[in-house]
């Protein structure tokens, strides 16, 4: 098993946050990276988000969310019981990819996540088969497919 840490993100963490989200592995599935580093910056503080940089070997590699599946009106989560967390998360340095860190990291942080929560659920897009793979070796299982709020199809998955 590896040793991933997770730390809290830090508003001096942006500016490599936003060379990930710059990236094209990444800018595929999580376009507009101006608008998604303001949410970060916005939530910096928010009790209900939880945003974390993973790092192996003190090499920061990876950005994972977790925040209140009931909490944003997020249609694709509308049938989640009270307390589930919904998580985000992307890769962003690359060398990291194609080496089971994704799924290795994501079991960890949901391991700590069940403590405290009965239900996590992710939503990928339904043609980011990649992703759903990962969350797949992950432990998640699919729930359902859903509309997102910007109108495209995603594939609900919850880890129990």
């Amino acid at each position: 098993m590896r040793n991933f840490t997770f730390r809290k993100l830090k508003s001096t963490d942006l500016p490599l946050v936003r060379r990930w989200l710059d990236a094209p592995h990444v800018k595929a599935w999580w376009p507009d990276a101006e608008r998604h580093v303001a949410m970060m910056l916005d939530d910096l503080n928010s009790p209900g988000v939880d945003m974390n940089i993973v790092s192996l070997i003190d090499h920061p590699f990876a950005f994972v969310v977790d925040y209140n599946a009931n909490a944003y009106g997020q249609p694709q989560y509308a049938d989640l019981p009270p307390g589930a967390r919904a998580m985000d998360s992307f890769v962003g340095d690359s060398a990291f990819m194609g080496q089971g860190h994704a799924s290795g990291y994501l079991s960890a942080r949901v391991r700590d996540l069940r403590m405290k929560h009965s239900m996590i659920a992710v939503a990928p897009n339904t043609k980011d088969i990649h992703a759903i793979n990962i969350y797949n070796q992950a432990g998640f299982k699919k729930r359902r497919l859903a509309t997102a709020r910007d109108g495209s199809l995603v594939q609900v998955m919850t880890h129990l």
